[in-house]
């Protein structure tokens, strides 16, 4: 159902019932084309995050925060330690006509998604990153996301998913869905 289009090309019509994301696909990670990004997208299209406050943790281009945001997600806080996506995560938004309040993105990390929630927590977490990163960071989850709450993950090769599943489940989450494209893999997280 979603269509991510570059800015300047105007929407087929066959497509003109699919939920359109406008990118400026610039120097940042993140188009839809890589199979990481599609299994994050294909997982939001599948359970749409409606009322959902999202954090979004190594932002890149904006693309799974303004897919949310279009499957009815309520605010999107997105954080990532590259300036230039953090640049063209702005940048995409205001393409798309989000305003900050909707799209709320900053230069950092986990901490920063956290002081960006304030004392709110995220429904859902989206972290397309590679899973040494991502194993990284998992310790830090639990600031950011609500009790009940779950995670997307991807960015990880289907043979690195075993070790992170591991480091997950000592950390008191659950692998509650596993998909694959390739040889890429998302895992989706839930608090146990």
């Amino acid at each position: 159902g979603l269509l991510i289009l570059p800015a300047w090309l105007a929407v087929p019509e066959e497509h003109s019932d699919r939920l359109v994301i406008r990118m400026d696909p610039g120097s940042a990670f993140g188009t839809g084309s890589h199979p990481t990004t599609r299994l994050c997208l294909e997982a939001l299209e599948q359970t749409p995050p409606q009322g959902s406050l999202v954090a979004d943790l190594g932002c890149g281009s904006g693309v799974l925060g303004l897919a949310a945001l279009g499957l009815g997600a309520s605010a999107v806080v997105a954080a990532d330690t590259d300036s230039l996506a953090v640049r063209a995560t702005t940048d995409n938004r205001d393409l798309n006509q989000r305003s900050a309040e909707q799209l709320q993105v900053a230069l950092g990390s986990v901490e920063t998604l956290e002081q960006l929630l304030a004392s709110r927590r995220a429904d859902l977490l989206l972290c397309n990153i590679l899973a040494p990163v991502i194993e990284a960071l998992a310790p830090g989850f639990d600031a950011v996301v609500a009790p009940g709450g779950r995670g997307l993950l991807s960015g990880l090769l289907v043979d690195q998913a075993p070790r992170l599943k591991q480091v997950l489940e000592g950390l008191g989450w659950t692998v509650s869905a596993e998909a694959s494209q390739g040889r890429w893999g998302l895992l989706e997280i839930r608090r146990r």
